[in-house]
């Protein structure tokens, strides 16, 4: 048996296993049970986890970095000023406390407010235990917390259910952000803009660099967050057929690129900064991260992606896709005629116009959505990125109704609500999963089983002693990070419990706090594509079935998918190793080393 074959095989192995689970809806039901009597178990027995303190204030001592910081107080009672103002934007530093040592003893242990980590004065007017002309060790410290496993069978646990259930679904947060954004996407597909761009694009762009586009864009649509997810894989599936394959193809290199490629980008995102502030909150800003500390190696990826992506797709999804959902066309894509010419050029206007007065709204210092902090790495935390979704809503919204009035397809004002309208009669299906799937997701977070999981999988690589063995200790450790992933869908969540862990245990081995973020966020990303408990897997499914109901099956989406997590694995942490012994750094002032 040939490679080639052996490889269809197992993956037809994966088709047929896969298929024989039930329809999401009753798997995430048994799962919902599943965590309930595992809950009440584990709370019976009393399991509980340490989430480990976070020491914000280190220091190098003869080569080695210690925990705190030595001042001293002057004759006149003077000290100095510690700023941390990286770590106080920080939400995850709930629990914080200044303690300062002479010696061996306590002199100071008082809780404070993280707001006070930008200017915290340490001196005898702040802290009167402190005598003048003497020297002390300041640490400033997230402290370590018992976390239990809670019982959902308890009356604590049938309590938050009854009151919460509601919540969890309406405030399940995939939810809005599909619905939202399928509906200006709708206006745009409904109007005929959408056909009619992609099938511009695909008469422009040769056919071979079609598939590498689409992994490129997919990975840059995360500038926006989830919101990429939502509109990359139905543009791509656009294209797809529009070119003649199947749009399932299309669907698949959408959401890989969306998802496998999330933390890759040719500019940071929001979730660069957010992973920057737990990064830094680890090392207590010595050394300190910047939102470019990861950005040369993610840049690389968004290359590397596209290529494994398009041999994966042309090796294995296109001959196993075949041509499901393809329209037989009587030749050749048909051209753009002159009233949709025009019609697209006014679309285009109206969109860069919507685009330009957007961007007033965060570019100018004084934008009303930008963010009041002065820190220009924190234009990524606006109120402008963080609500992406319905800035990018109104845009397709105003392109899709400047093409419709210009090209007829909007004869009246009716006209877009019964657009939005159909598209939300195709999602009738998928927002019955999200009622048990946002369910299982709040429940297994509110027993604490997620950090269960994180904590219980570093202290696997501890105990396995991986520290002394620096290439395998990063495989190991972004192998814990992906499969934790497929439980723990959060990225900030999973790295404010790691980065307390890790940051440190690298940073003892002499590697910058930035290759190790690196580290973590290439485990995050690539299990996203193949995890049935992804949020945005039921959409993919309902796509899918859109086109064609036999493809949908849980097993046969993940006959598809597994191939891409399974290249992207092995090539990226190839990549990794390569980068690492070449000794390149990640980013601007990001070296690997110490």
């Amino acid at each position: 048996m040939t490679r080639r074959k052996l490889t269809m095989w197992m993956l037809d192995g994966v088709e047929r296993v896969g298929n024989k689970l039930p329809h999401p809806f009753w798997l995430f039901c048994y799962l919902v049970v599943i965590v309930i009597a595992v809950s009440a178990g584990m709370a019976a027995l009393g399991v509980s986890v340490e989430r480990p303190e976070t020491q914000l204030l280190t220091e190098q001592v003869d080569g080695r970095r210690v925990n705190g910081r030595l001042v001293e107080i002057g004759l006149d009672g003077e000290g100095i000023t510690v700023n941390l103002g990286a770590a106080s934007h920080n939400p995850r530093l709930s629990d914080l406390h200044i303690v300062i040592t002479a010696g061996d003893a306590v002199v100071v242990d008082t809780p404070i407010d993280r707001s006070e980590l930008a200017d915290l004065h340490i001196d005898t007017d702040a802290f009167a235990a402190l005598q003048p002309g003497r020297t002390y060790r300041v640490h400033v410290v997230n402290q370590a917390e018992q976390v239990p496993v809670r019982s959902l069978m308890s009356r604590e646990g049938l309590t938050w259910f009854v009151l919460s259930m509601v919540t969890n679904f309406a405030e399940f947060e995939p939810l809005g952000l599909v619905l939202v954004m399928l509906m200006g996407v709708a206006i745009a597909e409904g109007s005929g803009l959408i056909p009619t761009a992609m099938r511009g694009i695909a008469l422009a762009v040769p056919d071979r660099m079609v598939i590498p586009v689409m992994f490129a864009l997919g990975a840059c649509g995360n500038v926006g967050s989830d919101a990429g997810i939502v509109v990359i894989p139905p543009l791509s599936a656009a294209i797809f057929k529009q070119m003649g394959h199947s749009p399932i193809a299309g669907l698949l290199v959408g959401y890989v690129g969306a998802t496998a490629g999330f933390t890759a980008n040719f500019l940071p995102a929001g979730t660069d900064v957010l992973a920057m502030s737990l990064t830094n909150a680890a090392t207590g800003s010595d050394p300190e991260v910047n939102v470019f500390c990861n950005w040369y190696f993610m840049s690389a990826s968004v290359v590397f992606l596209a290529a494994i992506g398009t041999w994966v797709t042309l090796r294995f999804t296109l001959p196993r896709v075949g041509d499901a959902g393809v329209e037989k066309l009587d030749g050749p894509v048909g051209g753009i005629t002159a009233l949709e010419k025009r019609a697209l050029g006014i679309a285009v206007i109206a969109v860069v116009v919507a685009i330009g007065l957007w961007l007033l709204t965060v570019v100018p210092s004084t934008g009303l959505l930008r963010t009041p902090d002065p820190d220009p790495a924190l234009v990524w935390r606006s109120p402008f990125f963080k609500g992406l979704v319905p800035i990018l809503f109104t845009i397709f919204a105003v392109g899709g109704v400047a093409y419709g009035l210009a090209a007829g397809t909007i004869k009246q004002a009716d006209d877009i609500i019964e657009y939005m309208t159909d598209s939300m009669r195709r999602m009738g299906a998928y927002i019955v999963l999200i009622l048990v799937i946002s369910q299982f997701m709040r429940m297994f977070q509110w027993a604490n089983l997620d950090q269960l999981i994180a904590i219980e999988g570093a202290s696997l690589l501890r105990a396995m002693g991986m520290e002394s063995f620096p290439v395998p200790f990063f495989v190991a450790f972004i192998i814990i990070v992906a499969l934790a992933n497929l439980f723990m869908g959060s990225a900030s969540a999973k790295w404010a419990i790691f980065a307390p862990i890790f940051v440190p245990m690298f940073m003892g081995l002499g590697l910058h706090p930035a290759f190790t973020q690196l580290l973590y966020r290439l485990g995050d990303s690539i299990t996203n594509c193949v995890s049935p408990l992804y949020p945005f897997f039921p959409i993919l499914l309902g796509w899918i079935a859109d086109i064609d109901p036999e493809k949908a099956k849980v097993g046969t989406v993940l006959s598809y998918l597994v191939p891409y997590a399974s290249f992207l694995l092995v090539g990226w942490v190839i990549m990794m190793v390569l980068w690492y012994l070449a000794g390149i750094p990640v980013g601007p002032d990001s070296p690997l080393m110490l």
